[in-house]
């Protein structure tokens, strides 16, 4: 089974709901690129699929791809946490990825949104830091080979502990949520939390202050695992969940081989880094780095 299976019926769902032809998409695609050759500061001439990815996280508004595209390098350097010894071959990545699950789903839902599902493999050995590193190097290899239409985020709390709980501090939340919305923007279609427990509600109550309220709306807690029903079919569903699907265990296996598969581009994001010199105008960064800049200074964690 292909990690990322994408047909051609999902591809045109992007252009129906953003009304564009192949045609004007193509050339919006092309756009961009002319747009990238007259930005000396960026490292690289991206390719055209992942081109097609950022205009579809962006509805298809080339001002706003271009906007993204200039964070997806600069913000390497403003937020260096999630992106020095991040490559997936160092052995503190493979070492989380056998204590801690960030998994892609194969199969679509019906939404056609991708389906993240999060869970503690070991109690009390999670570093946060290290998984939202581990998220943004799957979100890089979708970026490749996926259709980012979306996706719904299932946070399984089963064998989470309080202590795992605790170290996601509201600077590290608020660090991820400004990647997020700054670099890939926010198309969340629902995020669960199963098997939830009380201590949860501090995380929740600090993602209100963050989110809109149109995404904090979409955020369900839940004390088992029953929703997943609504979202799988029984043939789709983790065999870990009483169903026929792949198991966590060989999505983790699938996810590795995607990892040295994608080795050769992982190898060339160590050595990018936006010239800033060459920059055409200046990059205008105080509300990004004010963001989560202010939750510091509460001095919360």
């Amino acid at each position: 089974m292909d990690l990322f299976h994408v047909d051609e019926s999902v591809w045109k769902k992007p252009l129906e709901l953003f009304d564009r032809t192949e045609k004007s998409f193509e050339e919006d695609v092309e756009t961009v690129r002319e747009w990238m050759k007259t930005q000396p500061h960026l490292p690289e001439i991206m390719e055209d699929g992942k081109i097609r990815n950022f205009l579809i996280l962006n509805k298809c508004s080339v001002e706003k791809t271009k906007q993204k595209f200039d964070m997806y390098y600069t913000i390497r350097g403003l937020i260096p946490d999630f992106y020095v010894d991040s490559n997936p071959k160092l052995p503190h990545l493979q070492e989380n990825m056998d204590v801690m699950y960030c998994l892609i789903h194969p199969v679509l839902s019906q939404e056609m949104c991708r389906i993240v599902i999060f869970k503690m493999k070991v109690p009390n050995k999670c570093l946060p830091r290290l998984g939202a590193i581990h998220a943004h190097n799957i979100n890089e290899i979708r970026l490749y080979e996926d259709c980012m239409m979306g996706e719904i985020l299932i946070f399984d709390m089963q064998d989470a502990s309080v202590e795992d709980v605790a170290k996601f501090t509201p600077t590290l939340l608020s660090k991820m949520y400004t990647v997020y919305k700054n670099v890939y923007s926010i198309r969340l279609k629902a995020l669960y939390f199963i098997n939830s427990f009380p201590y949860i509600r501090h995380v929740i109550a600090f993602l209100k202050l963050i989110l809109k309220p149109k995404i904090f709306q979409r955020i369900y807690v839940c004390e088992d695992s029953a929703i997943l029903n609504e979202i799988f079919s029984k043939e789709t569903l983790p065999k870990d969940y009483g169903g026929q699907g792949p198991s966590l265990d060989e999505l983790n296996d699938m996810l590795k081989a995607k990892f040295r598969e994608h080795q050769d581009r992982f190898n060339l994001l160590d050595k990018f880094r936006v010239n800033e010199n060459l920059r055409p105008e200046k990059l205008n960064n105080d509300e990004l780095l004010g963001f989560y800049g202010n939750f510091k200074k509460l001095n919360v964690d």
